[in-house]
């Protein structure tokens, strides 16, 4: 018997690749797509930003749903971008971002994903990845994933934005690592 769980995203790309992870790792669970907009708290606390989105998201989904927060952070800034990663990108850009890095600084994709199926029910797994920066002549990411050419995982010379469209990605992606967790748990609580 097959379970709907909604994925609270507007972001298309990011629904069609935990979509399609899903449908290959377990294909009792039928992913369906929830946009939502959620206004996001300040705070520098990214799993207290990830919780009030969980919250806010029941209001309008009211059934089993997974939802994530993900943020890059620069080891040489405390905490920086962080939970502002989406803001400074769109405020500097590209040449801004390549202002603030210089090649081989040490930076880690942070994730928080979370799976709420009652109101006071919140699960969350995490997925973390490591790595390092370079600062590309051009930008060659999509608009929705600004730092996804400046990133090289630890454990290979590719970017994030090479790497999209290579198979053995999935290993080096924290989208996936925090998804991997979800269904390993989903399967016992099931």
């Amino acid at each position: 018997m097959s379970q709907n769980i909604y994925y609270v995203t507007n972001n298309d790309g990011k629904f069609k690749q935990v979509h399609e992870f899903i449908a290959k790792n377990n294909p009792q669970i039928n992913l369906k797509q929830f946009k939502l907009d959620i206004e996001e708290i300040q705070s520098l606390d990214q799993k207290k930003i990830v919780i009030d989105k969980a919250h806010k998201a029941w209001n309008f989904v009211k059934k089993p749903f997974l939802l994530d927060d993900s943020a890059i952070y620069f080891e040489k800034y405390n905490n920086f971008p962080g939970t502002l990663s989406k803001f400074v990108a769109l405020g500097i850009g590209f040449e801004g971002i390549k202002k603030l890095i210089n090649k081989g600084d040490k930076a880690f994709f942070l994730l928080y994903m979370v799976y709420m199926d009652k109101q006071d029910s919140i699960s969350m797994f995490e997925g973390k990845c490591e790595g390092s920066l370079i600062k590309p002549r051009k930008f060659s990411g999509h608009i929705n994933l600004p730092y996804s050419c400046f990133f090289i995982p630890k454990g290979t010379n590719k970017t994030y934005t090479q790497l999209q469209k290579m198979p053995q990605a999935d290993k080096y992606l924290y989208r996936l690592k925090a998804l991997k967790k979800f269904l390993k748990w989903y399967k016992i609580k099931i």
